[in-house]
């Protein structure tokens, strides 16, 4: 009986995963935010049951989109989401707690992606990201000559500057979209697991959020290399390093500016429109980064608490 329904939830979830990833190529916009979910049909399997079912359905689901889409899609459902899912449910499954998880599936969907740039340029002979450095080119050009006199004030050279800094720092965007697409599923999963039964790790609320102390001291290495790199590959790294650690401490702003609103604001709207602008304003966003900063040495919020 157990086997039968293992099986039975297999097929689903299989049929759910192909559907999801079918609509995440063929449905415009609304097709990215069905990708970031290809990953959990899988992830509940290998929870509910073991490696195995989960393994088998996404060898099933790979397959039927290789009867749909191809091979070239048929490999990046598989390597690009399905693995993912595989490996956070194996980590839920043996009691990890969310760090871990978090961590070390942002380390496995890193490791896909580069797979997936490596057999990308096996099967078609094209770089993705190349090509994707190139549209985006293509499109800041037609941009500034829509613009005209308009944009005559950015100049051709502010262009160039812009994407030799995207091309630069290529690492570290992968890096964030690794960390991004890991914490959307792993939040993702909480939610869903709780309707259904699945237990999550506890996660903590927003306005708790805060790095390790170490990463004070990465960001601060990251200043160091790039004002002792020059043009060189030091300097690359530390433009890298400054990029990820900056956007976390950001992040940690972030939280700390929301447990200080939720004090005197209680709508979440609000709240949630506020911290929007502040994150648009180039030297707000700059100040909430050194918020989180500070905060990771001083705790302001637990000051507070005390106080």
């Amino acid at each position: 009986m157990r086997r039968t329904i293992s099986t039975v939830e297999g097929a689903f979830f299989a049929a759910l995963t192909v559907i999801l990833y079918l609509g995440s190529i063929y449905i415009p916009v609304f097709g990215l935010i069905l990708s970031f979910l290809c990953p959990l049909p899988v992830m509940f399997l290998v929870i509910r049951w073991n490696l195995k079912v989960g393994f088998l359905a996404a060898v099933v689901a790979t397959l039927i989109i290789l009867a749909f889409a191809g091979l070239y899609q048929a490999i990046i459902c598989f390597v690009g989401f399905s693995f993912l899912g595989i490996f956070m449910g194996v980590l839920v499954k043996r009691g990890y707690g969310w760090v871990e998880i978090i961590g070390l599936g942002a380390l496995v969907s890193l490791l896909s992606k580069l797979a997936l740039v490596g057999l990308t340029l096996l099967l078609m002979g094209k770089n993705p990201i190349l090509e994707s450095l190139n549209i985006m080119e293509q499109a800041f050009g037609q941009a500034y000559s829509m613009l005209g006199n308009l944009g005559e004030g950015l100049g051709e050279n502010s262009v160039e500057t812009l994407m030799q800094i995207v091309k630069m720092t290529i690492p570290a965007i992968l890096i964030l979209a690794a960390l991004f697409d890991t914490f959307l599923n792993f939040i993702l999963g909480s939610w869903v697991g709780k309707r259904i039964g699945v237990r999550f790790p506890p996660f903590p609320a927003f306005s708790e959020w805060r790095l390790p102390p170490s990463m004070v001291w990465m960001y601060f290495l990251s200043w160091l290399l790039l004002f002792l790199g020059g043009s060189s590959f030091v300097y690359q790294i530390g433009l890298n390093l400054q990029l990820v650690t900056q956007i976390l401490f950001m992040v940690q702003g972030v939280a700390v500016l929301n447990f200080f609103l939720r004090k005197i604001i209680a709508q979440r709207v609000v709240r949630a429109i506020i911290i929007i602008f502040v994150v648009m304003q180039p030297v707000f966003s700059t100040v909430l980064t050194w918020l989180g900063v500070f905060d990771t040495w001083f705790d302001f919020r637990k000051l507070l608490k005390k106080k």
